[in-house]
């Protein structure tokens, strides 16, 4: 399985970003923050299938940049999977004709920008030769991480969540599992602010990874730009010799 961290930074690979876009086989994406500056062009055309984690800006923002860029090319339209809530809050609140054109509507009209299609916790489904199961996880507003399988690994991206029990004792009894990717947004001094806004800290990383019954690495995501540097630091001196950082632009192979 390839695994990108999709950096919108002009090729300026390690580089921090506000927004997160995991690209997987070159043809599915998780969320949607970075996707629509991926260059060259010709890449955003290769992706038929985006799950969307939820619904908060820095997972959507680049959404409507990719349907306009991928938009009329011949090409059957991409399909953007997410659970009921995150849908509703794509059409109420990006799709209006306000913030921007109405993707959906127009999609009924003409040709389509994108297909809209329910996810529901817990039920696999099939991106190409890839087996995405979502899990519920714990934040301010309904969140989806994923499990993706191929036919020999399995990887898990849990992004925005705060402590959730349920998750690794699914991830424990994964016998294929290759790697988490394990949001960490905030350094140890935030982790009230972390608590609040439905996040983890390093504090409550090294928590939940100490849940992690299977030596598999762990790839600590989604840093707060403003702290990066700090909760490096911080990570590395967990001394977990199976935890590092993230690197956008890196390609993970599993």
């Amino acid at each position: 399985m390839r695994v990108e961290l999709i950096d919108p930074t002009s090729g300026i690979s390690g580089t921090p970003s506000f927004g997160m876009t995991v690209l997987l086989n070159e043809h599915t994406a998780i969320d949607a923050g970075t996707l629509g500056f991926l260059w060259p062009i010709s890449r955003q055309r290769q992706v038929s299938r985006v799950f969307l984690s939820h619904s908060h800006m820095d997972h959507v923002a680049a959404l409507p940049s990719f349907l306009d860029n991928v938009y009329g090319t011949g090409l059957e339209c991409p399909t953007v999977l997410a659970g009921p809530e995150t849908l509703k809050s794509l059409q109420s609140d990006l799709f209006n004709d306000r913030l921007w054109p109405d993707f959906v509507r127009l999609s009924e009209q003409g040709p389509s920008f994108l297909h809209l299609q329910q996810l529901s916790p817990l039920e696999t489904v099939e991106a190409n030769e890839l087996r995405v199961t979502p899990w519920p996880l714990s934040h301010v507003v309904p969140v989806l991480g994923f499990l993706v399988e191929d036919s020999c690994s399995a990887v898990a991206f849990l992004t925005d969540t705060g402590p959730c029990d349920s998750v690794w004792e699914r991830l424990n009894a994964c016998e294929s599992l290759k790697a988490v990717f394990l949001e960490c947004s905030f350094p140890r001094r935030h982790e009230p602010l972390a608590t609040a806004s439905g996040h983890l800290s390093v504090t409550s990383f090294a928590g939940e990874i100490a849940k992690l019954r299977r030596s598999v690495p762990v790839i600590a995501y989604h840093l707060k730009p403003a702290f990066h540097e700090e909760i490096v630091d911080e990570v590395q001196r967990l001394q977990q010799p199976n935890v590092e950082v993230i690197q956008p632009g890196r390609v993970y192979t599993f």
